[in-house]
């Protein structure tokens, strides 16, 4: 009868009593029992493409044409000649049709740098680390001063070795009790 869960819990939520409804429309003065069903009410006024599939909403009918080919279709169109491979834009087929090239299809701008490399991602990632010094690591754990060059790594090592369960900053969503959590507890 509903689509997902979600859905069928925001329907019991829309049936509480107008005085548990604390959530309130600045644009129409509508009340919600959540603040999560006011968002997506809110969205209401100023996308009006909705999504008959999922709770997503847009402004034009174009970006709904796209959410649905991209998020709902299996419809993979471009097609690769060399291989079994295919997908929804020629953008991707023209990312994959590199992985059949012997040729390093980028090389580095830098003066006398004669680095190459089969991807835009790789290449970039070269520049930030030779020519920008982008491989000193700035993000120090503050539990065992380990060092890392990203932030995300230092996200993963606070989860992975010191059982951190969200990202500084949201404590009130932490599933755990405050003495069970590293970061709770600080």
């Amino acid at each position: 009868m509903f689509a997902n869960n979600t859905k069928f819990l925001d329907h019991i939520r829309r049936q509480t009593s107008l005085d548990q409804q604390h959530f309130q429309c600045s644009h129409c003065s509508k009340r919600f029992a959540t603040e999560r069903l006011l968002r997506d009410h809110m969205r209401n006024h100023v996308n009006h493409y909705k999504c008959p599939l999922c709770d997503m909403t847009c402004p034009l009918p174009s970006s709904l044409r796209n959410h649905m080919r991209f998020r709902h279709s299996e419809d993979r169109p471009f097609k690769c000649d060399c291989c079994d491979y295919s997908c929804k834009n020629l953008i991707d087929l023209q990312k994959h049709l590199d992985t059949h090239s012997e040729e390093p299809a980028y090389r580095c701008d830098f003066e006398n740098c004669t680095f190459t490399a089969r991807s835009l991602c790789s290449i970039k990632s070269h520049y930030r680390k030779v020519h920008e010094g982008d491989s000193e690591p700035r993000y120090k754990c503050h539990v065992c001063d380990k060092c890392f060059t990203r932030g995300n790594n230092l996200t993963v090592h606070l989860r992975k070795k010191h059982q951190f369960c969200h990202p500084c900053g949201e404590s009130d969503q932490c599933p755990r009790p405050a003495r069970d959590c590293l970061l709770c507890a600080v």
